[in-house]
C-alpha cells in the first residue's frame, strides 16, 4: 500500500521539476543587453560609389566599418575604421585630377543615460577622428603642359555625436542614428576649412593648406549586427 502511493508522488515531483526547467534559447531574452555590436555606414560611400561615374569619371570606394564594446550598463567604447580610394579622371575641364588614398579611424565612449531594455535609448558619443590621406598623380591643366605631384596629410578632430540606438530582440539586428560635429585642424591637406568631401577623401580645395577644419557627421545611419 505504502508503494502504491508512494509511485504517484515520485511521479509529480519529477513533473514539477521537468516545468521548473526553460528550454535554452539561442537569442537574448527582451530585457537582455548585447555586450558588443558590429556594424557598416553605407549610405554616404554608397551614394558616391553610385554617384561617381555621372559627376564625371570619378570611381569612389569606401568600407566604413564599426563596432561597439560594452564597458557598463550605460557605456560602449565604440571604434570605427574607415578606407577610402577615389580615382578621378583626367580632362581638360578637370584641374585637378588623379587618385586620393586615404584612412580614417575614430574612436570615443557612448554613454547611455537612460538605457531602456537591450540597451536602447539615446546616447552621447564624445570622439577622436584621425585622418591620413595621400594624393597622386594630379594634373594641372596649364598652357597644354601637364605637371604630376604628390601629396600627403592628415587632420585631427574631436567631436560630438547625438544619437539614438535600437537592437532587435530576436535577430540581433542592430540600428543606431547619429549626428554631430568635429572641430580640428588639418595637415597639408587641399581642404577648406569646411569641406564635406575632403573626409571622403574627396577633397574640393584648390590648394594644400594647414589650419583649422570643420567637418560634419554624415554617416549617420550604422546598420549591423548585436553579440
Amino acid at each position: 500500500m505504502k508503494k502504491a502511493l508512494l509511485i504517484p508522488v515520485l511521479l509529480l515531483v519529477a513533473t514539477t521539476r521537468a516545468e521548473a526547467v526553460e528550454p535554452l534559447s539561442p537569442y537574448p531574452s527582451q530585457g537582455e543587453r548585447p555586450a558588443h555590436a558590429l556594424w557598416v555606414v553605407p549610405m554616404v560611400h554608397g551614394s558616391l560609389l553610385v554617384m561617381g561615374p555621372v559627376m564625371g569619371g570619378v570611381l569612389h570606394l569606401g568600407l566604413p566599418v564599426g563596432m561597439n564594446m560594452q564597458l557598463s550598463e550605460r557605456t560602449d567604447l565604440v571604434l570605427q575604421v574607415e578606407p577610402m580610394y577615389t580615382r578621378a579622371r583626367c580632362d581638360e575641364n578637370r584641374g585637378r585630377c588623379g587618385t586620393v588614398r586615404a584612412l580614417k579611424v575614430s574612436t570615443g565612449v557612448a554613454w547611455t543615460p537612460w538605457p531602456q531594455a537591450r540597451g536602447d535609448g539615446f546616447f552621447l558619443q564624445p570622439r577622436v577622428d584621425g585622418m591620413w590621406s595621400h594624393e597622386d598623380d594630379r594634373p594641372e591643366y596649364e598652357a597644354g603642359a601637364v605637371a604630376n605631384r604628390s601629396t600627403t596629410g592628415g587632420q585631427l578632430t574631436l567631436g560630438l555625436d547625438l544619437g539614438y540606438r535600437k537592437t532587435a530582440p530576436r535577430n540581433r539586428g542592430y540600428l543606431a542614428v547619429a549626428v554631430g560635429a568635429g572641430v580640428g585642424y588639418s595637415w597639408n591637406q587641399r581642404r577648406k576649412e569646411i569641406d564635406l568631401g575632403a573626409q571622403y577623401g574627396m577633397p574640393w580645395g584648390d590648394e594644400e593648406r594647414t589650419g583649422r577644419i570643420l567637418d560634419i557627421n554624415m554617416d549617420f545611419l550604422r546598420v549591423g549586427f548585436s553579440f
